[in-house]
């Protein structure tokens, strides 16, 4: 067997096991949905009698309506329940879903919340309007986010000339 097939073999093995461990909620709006998470990269390495696996090179997650790019991607798994406990990407993280951009140089994936914590000039861009910050915060489950340290470009309806990006106000200021 060449040393490619055999990689994509090993890969698919992975992501078989990956969406078999994963929990039904596992990067998805909809609840009650078990769809497999799909990873592809040029490496994959595991660690700890299979409690991590470190994938490298040219690295896209698929989970449903959620595309994940990344130089790096690291997934931990929970020694009890063996199910998906954490996921890190690190290195021209792009996060697309729905209409929906988000871009930084970190990003952590935590199972039990939903949520993803975007850092390293993080940013989400929809259609014209923009948010950029320090941290941003996506909460899945609620289709909701939080910005610290930073600023929405938010363009009113109007000619493309008359667009003037209105500063974000941070809570309690």
């Amino acid at each position: 067997m060449s040393k490619r097939s055999c990689r994509n073999s090993l890969l698919l093995s992975l992501a078989l096991c990956i969406g078999a461990a994963a929990p039904a909620s596992s990067l998805t709006l909809e609840k009650g949905k078990r769809e497999p998470v799909v990873v592809t990269s040029n490496r994959m390495e595991a660690d700890h009698l299979g409690e991590q696996v470190t994938f490298s090179g040219a690295v896209t997650l698929k989970k449903e309506d959620v595309t994940l790019h990344a130089d790096t991607l690291r997934v931990f798994y929970d020694p009890r329940s063996k199910g998906v406990r954490e996921i890190r990407a690190r290195g021209n993280v792009k996060v697309l879903q729905e209409g929906r951009v988000a871009l930084a140089e970190k990003a952590v994936y935590f199972s039990n919340e939903e949520k993803i914590i975007l850092t390293g000039d993080a940013r989400v861009i929809e259609n014209d309007n923009q948010v950029g910050g320090e941290r941003i915060t996506l909460f899945i489950r609620e289709n909701r986010s939080f910005v610290e340290g930073g600023n929405v470009l938010f363009y009113q309806d109007g000619k493309p000339d008359d667009r003037k990006p209105r500063p974000l106000r941070r809570p309690g200021k």
